[in-house]
């Protein structure tokens, strides 16, 4: 390239038949330079009897290049864009062992891939599925951290990059995008009803493992009820309504699950007793514990009662059971739900697990199973009302447990726990559209319980808590009070002694008294005073 350039310099300073020679070779060598990195098409104005261009032919990226100096190369305008190669070295990068169990190296890693060009897909759907896993339930991230990272501007950016490409989002990548919300605590509004829809459409074609984690998902993020559950899109229209694919998602399960049972199969290969169990638990959380289907060929069955017998197939010994993971978790929750919402199904329920599974479970509970089940850390919002309730003097007991009078051991635990039996929640999910909050599934599930135990259940939305003033806020703390009628103990309020505002120091080494005044202004230089400390009187 540097011998072309040289010798289209010297072409116009050479005359008559050297300059014509002159030319040629130029156009031969700048022909066999740029030939190797683009072909041209054969054609008789372009190529001699030789088999090479011997006259000027279009100007291309190659040729524009070859004149221009190294340095300017970097402010190309005709520069291709992006490179070929930029999306799979990415990939690449997200993949290695020192970004893919760091979220702030996989936002970094997405930051510098947006800064090149228009981001690729793939890129994206790999960033944000990477940080989902990162946040699962197995993390020991706390809720604030989730609320952290949800609110990077990266993160933000990463989320409308994908809502702009929700068109293009192929359908098989829906489930693990759910998936990832889910972990997240994220519903973003706009890009949901393409992920609902693509997991409607192919119900059948998912494989039930996939099916099961589908139901999680969508469950979790609180997609269900007798209410509408409509999105507002980014034009302003209404998505459809999708208060009812818990229930399709739970119609093919059950069927799945009644006909291997009535042919004697164990199911799918891959299917693990987690994955029953998680369905289950599921249908729990969304309130359709009675929802029943009809295998093909078969009769009418509760489903809940086949998902439970299904996820104790696969436990055959305590060794077993003790290893199951989250499936102890889910059965032992599920059982006791349906004993305390006391659905239709409830007999059958309990005798699909047995008792020696069930006692195992009770005895694991509290040490094994539930202490390793709840959420790591404090939750930002959490830690703000919970500010609210000193500044206002009102008793509230943090995460406190709770359950019925003759429990031998709780399951369940209350955001705040207030007296006379007031349970307070915080939900920090965004709303379906302004003004339209909608809870978690884990905290509807949790509100149905308390109020069947007697409990009165109050949920505070981050989407309006957020934009309270502090003096709002306390505010609604003591609307809150007299609308649940608090009762504040003043015994209890004695016996709490009452934290130390100031360090402890050694005897001696505290400050004095005196210190904490403000020293004198100097005198001036026409007045006298015995005490350099003595302040200087007023001026008249």
């Amino acid at each position: 390239m540097q011998l072309a350039r040289g010798l289209i310099s010297q072409a116009p300073t050479s005359a008559g038949r050297s300059s014509q020679h002159a030319w040629e070779r130029t156009s031969v060598q700048l022909a066999a330079a740029t030939q190797r990195r683009r072909p041209r098409p054969a054609g008789p104005m372009t190529q001699s009897r030789r088999g090479f261009p011997t006259g000027p032919d279009m100007i291309s990226l190659d040729t524009i290049r070859a004149r221009q100096p190294r340095w300017l190369l970097r402010n190309d305008a005709f520069r291709a864009i992006p490179p070929e190669d930029l999306g799979p070295a990415d990939l690449d990068e997200l993949a290695s062992p020192s970004v893919v169990t760091d979220p702030a190296k996989v936002l970094s890693v997405f930051r510098k891939h947006v800064e090149q060009d228009t981001p690729e897909l793939a890129v994206l759907i790999r960033a944000f599925t990477q940080l989902g896993f990162l946040f699962d339930p197995n993390s020991f991230f706390s809720s604030a951290d989730r609320q952290i990272l949800r609110s990077h501007k990266d993160f933000r950016r990463l989320a409308h990059d994908l809502t702009k490409a929700r068109n293009e989002i192929p359908e098989a990548a829906a489930p693990v995008l759910l998936y990832s919300m889910a972990c997240l605590d994220y519903r973003c509004a706009p890009l949901l009803p393409q992920l609902l829809s693509a997991a409607e459409t192919n119900v059948k074609e998912w494989r039930t493992d996939v099916l099961s984690l589908l139901l999680h998902s969508v469950v979790s993020l609180g997609i269900f009820g007798k209410d509408p559950v409509v999105f507002e899109l980014l034009g302003g229209q209404a998505s459809k309504d999708f208060r009812g694919l818990a229930e399709v998602l739970a119609r093919e399960l059950g069927e799945r699950a009644g006909a291997w049972s009535a042919a004697g199969a164990s199911g799918e290969d891959g299917v693990s007793s987690q994955d029953w169990a998680r369905a289950a638990f599921s249908m729990v959380t969304a309130d359709i514990l009675d929802l029943t289907a009809t295998p093909p060929g078969g009769v009418e069955t509760a489903i809940l009662p086949l998902l439970v017998s299904k996820a104790c197939e696969g436990i055959e010994d305590v060794e077993t059971l003790d290893n199951s993971g989250w499936a102890q978790f889910f059965l032992y929750q599920t059982i006791y739900c349906v004993d305390v919402l006391k659905p239709q199904c409830e007999e059958p329920v309990k005798r699909a697990v047995p008792m020696w599974m069930q006692e195992r479970l009770h005895e694991r509970w509290l040490n094994d199973i539930v202490l390793l089940a709840q959420p790591q850390g404090a939750d930002n919002m959490q830690r703000d009302v919970d500010a609210a309730f000193r500044r206002t003097n009102t008793q509230a007991l943090l995460n406190c447990s709770v359950g019925r009078e003759w429990d031998e051991q709780h399951c369940w635990f209350a955001g705040f726990l207030l007296e006379p039996k007031v349970a307070v929640e915080c939900d920090s999910l965004l709303p379906l559209k302004p003004g339209e909050p909608l809870a978690s599934g884990w905290l509807q599930l949790k509100s149905r319980l308390l109020r069947k135990m007697g409990y009165q259940v109050v949920t505070l939305h981050s989407c309006f808590w957020d934009k309270l003033s502090e003096d709002q806020k306390d505010e609604q703390i003591v609307r809150l009070r007299r609308a649940v009628g608090y009762q504040h103990d003043h015994r209890r309020e004695k016996e709490l002694k009452k934290i130390r505002q100031t360090p402890h120091t050694y005897k001696g080494v505290e400050r004095k008294k005196s210190d904490w005044t403000t020293l004198p202004s100097p005198p001036a230089d026409n007045e006298t005073s015995s005490d350099p400390r003595a302040p200087t009187p007023p001026p008249a």
